[in-house]
């Protein structure tokens, strides 16, 4: 088998989890066996010089908008690929095109529903939003199988969207565990004491939907209570955190950002933190798993996050969360009850890595993947033979 796999963000791109979860799933097929090539299909210029490098030992092609078609079928030539693996709503709405001439199958894999919110910084929505909507449409009408991070975009392409249900599959954003079961030394933060309660969020502090300012309009509440907390944001952009330091005032001080950390570094930080927190907001945007709580589950630390779609079952049942509402002051009564709880903390952390392992690890997500481009390629072979059939009858 063969696996052509088409982003519109380059690999390796930013340390951010759209440009991270494919790189996982290459590294878990090609330990599988399996051949893959990557395909970048950039939006500008919209004509330039086609690039061939490698990734890791694997052919990665870079096309412009006038190669979308020709660079991918060249790649088909020299490379004959069983199916498209389409990252997201930008990979699957530019190989859209080719896989309709070449009869190709495809695989779309939603990061999330932010495809929806394409020009949000604009007031309205203008040509590039209405293209944009109307792609992903018919990506959804031709796509064999649609991969989905949470229950609640499921929903939404069956509802929503007509897709046949069974069409459609949920496989939360695996990460490789290995990477934490490494022995590292915990990280030294500047500002932060060895007897200081760490505060941690991982992520980007900026996206709307990630809930940064609800928690950082909580830390004061938190500062309050404990005397030696600080909170380290591990993400930018830094000017952000410039903001949220003087939105804090007297307790700026207490605040730590840490831009530009490479993934090793981000498992070494986590280490270090008392309390993980992920105070996503509840809207459309994040019915969707982020590989940041695969990461947190890896990290083995405690966690608290907001009662929220797949979060409810994911943290709830299996006790590895402090699960609050999605308000400040909720949000702060959580954090201030792993710091002053050292029981219920490490109740909560011991019982991530079972969760961890059941739906994030790659090694057994990837057998997920598999068995849906197995049941995309027995789909295509069966009917095939069909009308092989019906015609040696005539």
């Amino acid at each position: 088998m063969r696996i052509l796999l088409v982003t519109s963000f380059p690999v390796p791109g930013e340390y951010d989890g759209t440009a991270m979860l494919p790189i996982k799933i290459l590294r878990a097929l090609k330990q599988r066996g399996v051949d893959v090539v990557l395909a970048h299909l950039k939006a500008r210029p919209v004509f330039g010089r086609a690039e061939r490098t490698t990734f890791e030992g694997t052919p990665s092609f870079t096309f412009h908008p006038h190669q979308w078609v020709s660079g991918l079928k060249q790649i088909h030539r020299e490379y004959p690929f069983d199916l498209v693996h389409a990252q997201h709503h930008g990979g699957a709405n530019r190989a859209l095109m080719a896989c309709r001439r070449y009869g190709w199958p495809m695989v779309y894999e939603l990061h999330s529903l932010l495809g929806e919110e394409y020009e949000r910084d604009r007031l309205g929505r203008g040509l590039g939003f209405r293209i944009n909507v109307q792609l992903e449409k018919s990506v959804c009408r031709r796509a064999d199988s649609i991969i989905v991070l949470g229950d609640g975009v499921k929903r939404v392409m069956v509802e929503e969207k007509g897709v046949n249900p069974e069409k459609v599959s949920i496989i939360y954003p695996g990460i490789d565990l290995s990477e934490y079961e490494r022995v590292t030394e915990t990280a030294t933060i500047p500002g932060v004491n060895p007897d200081d309660k760490v505060v941690m969020y991982i992520g980007s502090i900026v996206h709307p939907n990630q809930g940064v300012p609800m928690m950082v309009e909580s830390l004061p509440s938190v500062f309050e209570r404990h005397a030696n907390a600080k909170c380290v944001l591990v993400g930018g952009p830094a000017e952000a955190g410039e903001e949220y330091r003087r939105q804090l005032g007297k307790f700026g001080d207490r605040l730590i950002v840490l831009t530009g950390q490479t993934p090793d570094q981000v498992v070494a930080l986590s280490r270090r933190a008392d309390v993980l927190v992920h105070p996503r907001l509840a809207c459309r945007e994040n019915y969707s798993v982020q590989s940041k709580l695969a990461v947190y589950l890896a990290a083995g630390r405690p966690i608290v996050a907001t009662d929220f779609a797949d979060y409810k079952q994911l943290l709830g049942p299996t006790g590895a969360g402090r699960l609050t509402s999605v308000d400040v002051m909720s949000i702060a009564d959580g954090i201030s009850d792993v710091l002053a709880n050292p029981a219920l903390a490490a109740r909560l952390a011991a019982s991530t890595k079972a969760v961890a392992e059941e739906f994030f690890g790659m090694k057994r997500n990837i057998d997920r993947y598999l068995d849906v481009y197995r049941t995309v390629l027995d789909r295509r072979v069966v009917p095939a033979l069909g009308r092989l059939g019906r015609g040696l009858e005539a």
